[in-house]
């Protein structure tokens, strides 16, 4: 099977994002290139553009995106993907455009009873008047955001027109989420969606709070004295957004915080994100195979196997904390100029090679 792959920051031009992001992304599409190719009978076509994608999905079976839900980004990806009538490996682009809504994530959670902050939207217009009457402290983030870009605690009257500068700087929408507060430390439990819900364990996570909150990465396999709770709390968040109609598939990142009263869900993000670096270095299984075992409809394991404990950082590299993780195979060379718009393939054993 041909199956095509894309990550959206190292597709744009040179220079078009920010280096980091680029080094995250370039990341996270060497390792999933790398343990698709473990599977026997896998050929994977790494697109370097948009157009190259395009081209790559004539000719493969099935696709796999890497890209914020951000501006409709991801969706739009997925959508073109469903256009060609390619296996998606991931959530359909209906269900990826619910859940990058934080607002109506928001509202299915709550209507579920899955316990997560109270969100209002608001339009930059009004905000200014609107959030001086609103009781401090409290979150200011965009209404479509990814990785933490534009997030914002406002803790003093002073510090509102400071903290809408900075979320309409990460929004090309009208309007943004204002949301209270809640006490806790930041941590994410990863799933991967399928015939079953299989839970990758929960993972610290490291923010950078002042002046904006930047996310830094986090670590695997966290014994948290919540951690069941969160897990629990993950499983019950993919729950309630299939019962409003947008059912996740493959690989899911669900967000946390674990506070002295219980577990609050942030957010859902239905897509690969930066922990799958250190998960795969953490697992015995191949998560790039139950990613695709999941968009498949075959069948998974009940559990994973823990292996190692890892730190991963947010410019994709990871470290080994404790135990032996399973052997891994080389990842797949990024494509350079002139061959950004060409694809190339790479399968088991070898390296890639333009065509």
């Amino acid at each position: 099977m041909k199956i095509a792959v894309i990550e959206h920051f190292t597709s744009l031009p040179p220079g078009a994002a920010r280096a980091d992001l680029v080094a995250q992304g370039r990341a996270m599409l060497e390792a999933c290139a790398a343990d698709l190719t473990r599977r026997p009978g896998i050929e994977v076509v790494i697109a370097g553009t948009r157009r190259a994608f395009a081209a790559a999905l004539r000719h493969c079976a099935a696709a796999l995106v890497i890209a914020p839900e951000e501006d409709g980004i991801l969706a739009g990806l997925c959508a073109a993907v469903e256009r060609r009538g390619r296996l998606l490996i991931g959530s359909a682009s209906a269900s990826v455009r619910l859940a990058a809504d934080k607002l109506r994530t928001a509202r299915c959670l709550a209507a579920a009873g899955v316990p997560t902050p109270n969100s209002e939207a608001m339009p930059f217009t009004d905000a200014p008047r609107r959030l001086r009457a609103r009781r401090l402290p409290f979150v200011l983030k965009p209404r479509d955001g990814c990785g933490g870009r534009g997030v914002v605690v406002v803790r003093r009257i002073r510090d509102i027109d400071r903290g809408l500068e900075v979320v309409r700087g990460a929004t090309h929408r009208a309007d943004f989420l204002a949301q209270d507060l809640v006490a806790g430390e930041a941590a994410s439990v990863s799933l991967i969606v399928g015939s079953r819900v299989v839970d990758l364990g929960l993972n610290s996570q490291r923010m950078r709070r002042r002046p904006a909150i930047e996310y830094l990465g986090g670590e695997t396999d966290w014994g948290h004295a919540r951690a069941g709770e969160g897990i629990a709390s993950a499983r019950a968040a993919v729950a309630a957004l299939a019962t409003a109609g947008a059912p996740l598939c493959g690989y899911v990142g669900v967000d946390l915080l674990l506070g002295p009263g219980g577990v609050s869900v942030i957010e859902v993000n239905p897509r690969l994100t930066t922990s799958y670096i250190g998960l795969r270095l953490s697992v015995r299984e191949n998560l790039a195979g139950l990613i695709l075992d999941a968009a498949m409809g075959g069948p998974l394991p009940e559990r994973v196997t823990r292996v190692a404990r890892c730190r991963f950082l947010a410019d994709g590299s990871a470290i080994i904390l404790a135990g032996r993780p399973a052997p891994r195979t080389r990842a797949a060379r990024r494509p350079r100029a002139p061959e950004r718009d060409r694809w190339r393939t790479t399968s088991a054993g070898t390296s890639a090679a333009s065509i």
